[in-house]
């Protein structure tokens, strides 16, 4: 928890792609949703 809410940055959670077979580490932010895709326009 950061200031009330969850810091999701330090969950550090791991992913499954079950097509390589491999384990994945989830880090940090990388885009925002609903805005990002308009620079594209």
């Amino acid at each position: 928890m950061k200031d009330g809410k969850v810091d999701i940055d330090s969950i550090e959670a791991i992913s499954f792609d079950p097509y390589t077979h491999g384990y994945y580490k989830v880090s940090g932010r990388v885009g925002e949703a609903f805005k990002d895709g308009l620079k594209l326009k």
